[in-house]
């Protein structure tokens, strides 16, 4: 900047002569260079601020409109200002309520489950002594402990030798039942502690049913005689916490401390022994005894705030708040603020607007004409669209610079030619052929193959339009030309990235729900089947695990190809996810050809992988599902096919199941 102000010694010494004729005094001073400077600087600043004054003086409105426009803009801005800190601030007076909330929900529902295991653990303890002295007294404490406890709570008192065969059952009659490698018998059998082992939800062999076990060992002089246990519904029981919830999205859950779940008031049965992610607080801190944190639910996604504490036992009990219900009044109370605040300024700003128009209207009036004309100008030299003109018998008249960048032709190249010449194939041509009938429109869109000049080809769009003259007939035709190769192959690198899995190039699952539901259509019309076979990978993780997960990406990409080669070309295979594929089937004999892949599948995928010079076997487990028998919608097939997987799983590793 200082370099345009300041200039030679020669033109200084001419600018300062002319300051006395100003009416000022000269105040130079060759030896000192102070006063000099100060001269120089505040030339500097009236040459700066000299146009801006030029420009107040001359438009005073503009000054105005300014002064306006920033006031504005200044009490808006502080308007919003307020009421985006108080919004701030109220939501985080409402987490804090919620934290305090989820941790009081935690500390209740633990003293209750803490009380439970203490009432547990005294019948237990009836129960060992008895078993350590006859049979006709264990008798009698089953009686007791059976009638003194809730029967669907409580599903069965029983004893276990020290030959691990259970030897009373309160539910009657023990049948032969080898219990000896339950988790709670050998750990109970091979210490000499007199301690109460909590087990996690197993299934009874017998019952078939969920329940938890609590344990403790039978001695006599120090001899280990066996186990005396208590097995509790962990259904009924977590039922029980549901008083202590305000929402049916809330959640209670009980946990180990591995962080295996005991119980949950939210869809018992699908989270029993499951462990929860590692990164949560309460696994990295053990060392606390309470604590929260926002996650969403593994299993549902829901967004929650969890309290959580640590039970004397060892346990956790988990406390989940559930933020859309729990904030949805504050976000409604936030919303008819927002609302009211954003009319507000709508108002405001239509009547500053208004103002500022008003102002504006009589130089606008004034430039409106020349301006215009200047940027159709410049629109039509700078453009980015080439623009190209032809006359009633489609020959090209004129043509802009953007043109001639974009195809290589020159104006001269291209005077007088056919549009097709632009055009391999006869797009354009055909085109204006079309807008040439009496029924046209006059306009038309599209993409076309274009030919440079070179010889060279690319994806252009163009837009034609019609000009007719007062009689009606054609004059010209106007058309702009975009280079759109790019962009097209952009859009089609997109499609591909949201509708295939990256790893094995499968359908992902958006792009299988799509075409499920097309075939479902189509069998609704046609009165034909759909059958839905849900793969997962079976000793998959320990591949994963201990070989890393560049090989397991290896080792999908074959999974997918061996898939690919079971299912016919108009059946759809992809992969929904992790080790998991699914894949659908039409047609009229779906039933047995959905059994006969699926036997395909487990066949092909039991065979060793060859991968990195490495022989890995992992397997599969197979469910089917058909359309209309097992359901009629996309969701609905599927989860039947999980299901039915998971009675295959279920049945042993390798099978299939529908």
């Amino acid at each position: 900047m200082y370099r345009s102000v300041l200039r030679p010694e020669g033109q200084r010494r001419g600018v300062a002569s002319q300051v006395p004729a100003l009416g000022r005094p000269r105040m130079v001073c060759r030896t000192r260079k102070g006063p000099q400077l100060r001269d120089t600087t505040w030339m500097r600043q009236s040459l700066l601020l000299s146009p801006l004054l030029h420009r107040f003086v001359r438009r005073p409105l503009h000054a105005i409109r300014l002064g306006i426009a920033v006031a504005s803009v200044f009490a808006l801005g502080v308007g919003w200002y307020d009421m985006l800190r108080d919004m701030r601030d109220a939501e985080q007076d409402t987490m804090e309520r919620l934290r305090v909330q989820a941790i009081i929900q935690a500390r209740a529902a633990g003293e209750a489950v803490e009380g439970a295991i203490g009432r547990f653990d005294l019948a237990l303890r009836a129960l060992q002594t008895a078993g350590a002295e006859s049979a006709a007294e264990l008798g009698l404490q089953g009686r007791i402990i059976k009638a003194a406890m809730s029967t669907d709570l409580l599903l069965q008192a029983f004893v276990i030798g020290a030959d691990g065969y259970l030897t009373y059952s309160s539910l009657g009659a023990a049948p032969r039942n080898y219990l000896g490698d339950r988790e709670y018998f050998r750990t109970l059998a091979a210490t000499d502690e007199d301690r109460l082992f909590i087990s996690r939800p197993v299934i009874g062999r017998l019952s078939k049913k969920w329940s938890i076990q609590f344990a403790r060992a039978i001695r006599h002089d120090g001899r280990f005689e066996g186990v005396a246990a208590l097995a509790v519904s962990p259904e009924v029981w977590s039922s029980r916490l549901l008083r202590f919830e305000a929402n049916p999205l809330d959640t209670l859950t009980l946990l180990d401390g591995d962080g295996y779940v005991l119980l949950r008031t939210l869809n018992v049965n699908e989270h029993l022994a499951k462990q929860a992610p590692g990164e949560r607080e309460y696994r990295l801190h053990p060392e606390r005894i309470e604590g929260h944190y926002v996650a969403h639910g593994a299993v549902d996604g829901v967004l929650r705030l969890y309290g959580w504490t640590r039970l004397p036992s060892g346990l956790v009990m988990l406390s989940g708040i559930a933020l859309e219900p729990a904030l949805e009044p504050l976000r409604a109370q936030r919303s008819g603020t927002l609302m009211r605040v954003v009319a507000a300024s709508g108002l405001f700003v239509f009547a500053i607007a208004a103002l500022l128009i008003a102002l504006k209207r009589y130089e606008r009036a004034v430039r409106r004409l020349g301006e215009r004309e200047e940027h159709y100008r410049s629109v039509l030299e700078h453009m980015d669209e080439g623009l190209v003109v032809v006359d009633a018998d489609n020959r090209i008249v004129n043509v802009n610079p953007a043109f001639s960048a974009i195809t290589g032709f020159t104006q001269e190249e291209v005077e007088k030619r056919p549009v097709f010449l632009l055009s391999r194939g006869r797009t354009l041509d055909r085109a204006m052929s079309e807008l040439s009938a009496p029924s046209s429109s006059g306009h038309w869109e599209g993409d076309f193959e274009g030919a440079r000049a070179g010889g060279t080809s690319y994806t252009g769009h163009a837009v034609i339009s019609t000009l007719r003259n007062a009689s009606g007939d054609v004059r010209h035709r106007v058309a702009l030309i975009t280079d759109v190769t790019e962009r097209r192959r952009r859009d089609d690198d997109i499609w591909r990235q949201a509708n295939f899995d990256r790893l094995t190039g499968l359908p992902n699952r958006a792009l299988f729900a799509d075409r499920l539901d097309g075939m479902l259509r189509h069998a609704r019309r046609h009165q034909s089947s759909v059958a839905v076979l849900f793969i997962d990978l079976d000793r998959f993780k320990p591949v994963n695990d201990g070989f890393g997960h560049e090989i397991g990406d290896l080792l999908l990409r074959q999974v997918a190809h061996r898939l690919l080669g079971v299912f016919r070309d108009e059946d759809t295979v992809a992969r929904i996810g992790g080790d998991e594929f699914i894949a659908v089937m039409q047609g009229d004999d779906v039933e047995a050809g959905g059994e006969r892949a699926a036997a395909q599948v487990v066949e092909q995928l039991s065979q060793p992988f060859f991968v990195e010079e490495r022989s890995l076997q992992v397997g599969c487990s197979v469910g089917i599902a058909r359309f209309p028998v097992d359901g009629d919608s996309v969701e609905a097939l599927v989860n039947a096919a999980d299901r039915a997987m998971y009675r295959a799983k279920n049945g042993g590793r390798g099978p299939w199941s529908r």
